[in-house]
């Protein structure tokens, strides 16, 4: 498996998780394609054996695909599976503390914005900080040294107003202070205004993976 797959999946976990015939298979009910798709463990793994083990949970099936496994990506598109939300990973060190913003709270249990969100099943299930300045939020994952910065949302109304800007630097900052010095995301590739954002934070490209779901 893609050691950034790896990472990933660690950090933003399946409530189940079942490793068997050439994949491993992650299931959370549906929330997020992210922890409801098959990881490669063989590159000789047969796709129909993600189709029945999605099809029999009721969710549409999905394969993360990542460099390296341009086979399996392959024969996925000859069992009907389309390309989905390429997606890049990017990271930066956080070697020196980065300048907080202080326009967010940034606490380990999560406020009122995140309530009734889905999303907290899983960050529940990791060591995970949570950001909210008004209109946005976001979180951030904690695993050593490493830190994974996920869930950023600002309601659109607000947005183009540095509300995310300050949520990035605050959960940079919070993670230097608990003992990170490294952080990465995962953002849609055609997500123009998050990259710019990312970018300007002292992110670079690493990674990247796409989905590919049947139908």
């Amino acid at each position: 498996m893609h050691e950034w797959a790896r990472r990933v999946t660690r950090d933003w976990p399946p409530f189940e998780v079942e490793e068997r015939d050439g994949w491993r298979f992650g299931f959370a009910e549906g929330i997020t394609k992210r922890a409801n798709c098959a990881l490669v463990t063989d590159p000789g793994a047969d796709v129909a054996e993600v189709t029945a083990y999605y099809a029999g949970r009721g969710v549409r099936p999905c394969v993360q695909v990542w460099p390296g496994e341009e086979e399996v990506d392959r024969r996925l598109a000859g069992h009907g599976y389309t390309v989905v939300e390429p997606t890049l990973v990017l990271a930066r060190d956080l070697d020196e503390p980065p300048e907080a913003s202080g326009t967010s709270s940034v606490s380990t249990t999560p406020g009122a914005a995140w309530a009734d969100l889905d999303l907290t099943r899983i960050l529940g299930r990791v060591d995970a900080a949570y950001a909210t300045a008004g209109s946005g939020r976001g979180a951030a994952v904690l695993d050593g040294e490493s830190v994974g910065v996920c869930a950023m949302f600002t309601e659109p109304g607000a947005r183009g107003r540095g509300v995310a800007t300050g949520l990035l630097a605050d959960l940079l900052r919070w993670s230097h202070d608990k003992g990170a010095r490294r952080a990465y995301l995962c953002v849609v590739a055609d997500n123009a205004p998050a990259l710019r954002l990312y970018e300007r934070a002292g992110f670079t490209r690493v990674s990247g993976y796409h989905n590919r779901v049947l139908g």
